[in-house]
């Protein structure tokens, strides 16, 4: 059966994901310093970072939903500050902006652009992500099809519902598509429960974890993509 769309995880895949949310949470920081000072003297970075996955312990009905417990979180903040509710609003608002806009100044692996340009022009493309980075804003949009994130679908990878869902709502069978991602965990076996070929990106060179299905092919750059689809 022909491949009709390739679909691709986005942190740690197509950009390294750890060095943009750290500048992204010292940013925010700083501007909590600057503007919000009872939050910056009473929480340090890593205690916001605690407090969050905290809140996603405490609220698991949102917990999948990155921006909405982004935005629980600075709820949460502004109560304890005794915010007006007029300044509580203003406060989320201006927040989860900041944190957005950092969130997408990502720093694209050097052969993301070039390889999904070429890939293109022969297949749709999607990404299937359990964050909530946004395509368009970054400059890839043109490149993709749609996104479709844990948000979308209710649950993060690797439940099964991610990918069923994305292959009910556009119409498509497990056999034609190909996913392609870093986390053996979140993409390959989550793209695996649902029958769908799963191509690992290593580019670290890690071992492979022995408890779990191999992948359907491992490669350790994006750009060997475009002649390993051509031999299927």
């Amino acid at each position: 059966m022909a491949i009709k769309l390739l679909t691709f995880d986005l942190d740690d895949t197509l950009w390294p994901c750890m060095i943009t949310i750290v500048r992204t949470e010292e940013r925010l920081h700083q501007w909590f310093s600057k503007h919000h000072s009872g939050i910056s003297s009473q929480y340090s970075i890593t205690q916001l970072r605690k407090k969050r996955q905290q809140l996603a312990k405490t609220h698991q009905h949102i917990a999948h939903d990155l921006t909405a417990l982004r935005k629980k979180s600075f709820l949460e903040l502004a109560v304890e500050m005794n915010y007006s509710p007029e300044k509580e609003q203003q406060f989320i608002q201006d927040a989860f902006e900041l944190y957005i806009e950092e969130r997408n100044k990502v720093s694209l692996y050097d052969d993301v652009i070039p390889t999904l340009e070429l890939l293109n022009a022969d297949y749709q493309l999607a990404a299937v992500t359990n964050g909530n980075a946004d395509i368009y804003q970054i400059g890839l949009g043109h490149l993709f099809k749609f996104c479709w994130s844990a948000a979308d679908a209710g649950q993060q990878k690797p439940h099964p519902i991610v990918f069923d869902s994305l292959m009910n709502k556009y119409q498509l069978k497990a056999a034609e598509i190909i996913h392609i991602g870093d986390d053996p965990v979140s993409d390959i076996q989550g793209a695996q429960q649902s029958g769908i070929r799963a191509i690992w990106l290593n580019r670290n060179h890690i071992p492979w974890p022995g408890e779990l299905n191999s992948p359907f092919i491992e490669i350790n750059q994006l750009n060997q993509l475009p002649v390993i689809l051509k031999t299927l």
